[in-house]
């Protein structure tokens, strides 16, 4: 099973059809967009979409055009909506349950965080799902928008480090973390100050991690400039 997450930038404008290129590449069987936007390329993605086999398709309605939003798309039967978040937008997140022929169901929540003090309300939501999310197979995956200072970043500038250090310590693994130790990849840069950050992230409960086959992030499309994100490639192998 493949799962790839990828922060598209601003809806994708005229990089759509590059963007539609890259996800026919890789062939995820669960694709989760952040920075989706309900614009003019929103018809012609669900489309793309549909076309590739994505026949489960979340993308939660904003109030314009312009709002970055999230989608999950699944080839698998999944269940699903916007995340409550109280007064955070509710289209900042998606929780689902995907259903995975021999293999029970995956608890999904994708995430596109906002900046500064507006990710305290979702970090505090992600922080109170239930208990039993932890010895069942969950993920939480997409841009955090957040990490640890000099670990994750080339500067101490996320805003809610303590908030994401403690879904670490409740017990979420960082996949790409735990398997590359003290290695320090960016999947974005700041135009103005060319600093790296590692914005985008696999959390998975310790049920899923013993799945993982491989996890990793193609740079190439950053560099090429398809989005200002590298995407995030997650292989898992349940046999």
């Amino acid at each position: 099973m493949r799962i790839l997450s990828w922060n598209i930038l601003h809806g994708g404008g005229t990089r759509f059809e590059d963007i539609v290129d890259v996800l026919k590449r890789y062939d995820a069987d669960v694709v989760t967009l952040q920075e989706y936007r309900h614009s003019k390329n929103h018809p012609h993605f669900q489309s793309a979409l549909a076309d590739m086999g994505y026949h489960s398709i979340i993308a939660p309605a904003t109030q314009s055009a312009r709002e970055n939003s999230v989608l999950l798309a699944s080839r698998f039967e999944m269940t699903g909506d916007g995340f409550p978040l109280g007064s955070a937008a509710p289209y900042r997140a998606i929780q689902a349950r995907i259903s995975v022929e021999n293999e029970g169901s995956i608890n999904v929540v994708c995430v596109h965080f906002p900046h500064k003090k507006a990710q305290v309300p979702l970090f505090t939501a992600l922080l109170e799902l239930p208990d039993n999310w932890l010895t069942e197979k969950s993920i939480l995956l997409g841009d955090f928008n957040c990490g640890i200072p000099f670990i994750d970043s080339e500067t101490k500038s996320f805003y809610a480090t303590h908030l994401f250090q403690q879904l670490l310590s409740d017990g979420w693994i960082d996949s790409w973390r735990s398997r590359h130790n003290n290695l320090r990849e960016f999947t974005w840069y700041s135009t103005q100050r060319s600093n790296g950050f590692r914005y985008d992230h696999a959390l998975l409960s310790n049920a899923l991690d013993q799945s993982v086959a491989k996890i990793g992030y193609d740079h190439d499309v950053r560099i090429r400039k398809i989005s200002d994100h590298s995407l995030m490639v997650l292989d898992l192998n349940f046999s």
